[in-house]
């Protein structure tokens, strides 16, 4: 439920001008409680996946499943770095230097921040949100696998 008000905040980061420093700050919060929500979500879903593989093989595997996880997720942050680090190259960022007033940036380097603030996390979010839409373990469903295991115990 979290994810949609980041949906409308990225927009507005992807329409922000410069000197609005007031609506970047609540456009700012309203994306940290859709984003805190994307990485919260799929560590309270493995669980229930973890449940349902013990359901189906009758062994527990969470280590499996965790470190799966855990090294998917550095993959994607480590790609995603790579490939927010060359779209800025490509787009002729000029980097900053400590010691000299910031620069002035290009049009396609400013282009292509918006495009990175915006429009891309957007789409991944809504492929997000459509996948965990039609995500087959419900409350209901944990429940019943719960059960069922605790039978298998017994």
């Amino acid at each position: 439920m979290g994810i949609p008000g980041t949906i409308i905040a990225q927009a507005g980061f992807f329409f922000l001008q410069p000197g609005q420093t007031v609506l970047m700050y609540i456009l700012a919060v309203m994306a940290g409680i859709g984003i805190s929500v994307a990485y919260i979500a799929p560590w309270s879903m493995l669980p229930d996946v973890v449940d349902l593989d013990e359901l189906n093989t009758g062994q527990r595997r969470e280590g499996i499943f965790y470190g799966f996880v855990v090294q998917l997720q550095k993959f994607g942050i480590a790609g995603a770095l790579f490939l927010v680090g060359k779209i800025l190259d490509w787009s002729g960022l000029i980097p900053t230097v400590a010691s000299q007033a910031p620069p002035i940036q290009p049009d396609s380097a400013l282009w292509a921040i918006r495009l990175i603030i915006g429009p891309i996390p957007t789409l991944i979010l809504i492929i997000g949100l459509v996948l965990a839409f039609f995500y087959p373990i419900t409350r209901s469903k944990h429940e019943e696998i719960v059960l069922k295991i605790n039978e298998k115990r017994e």
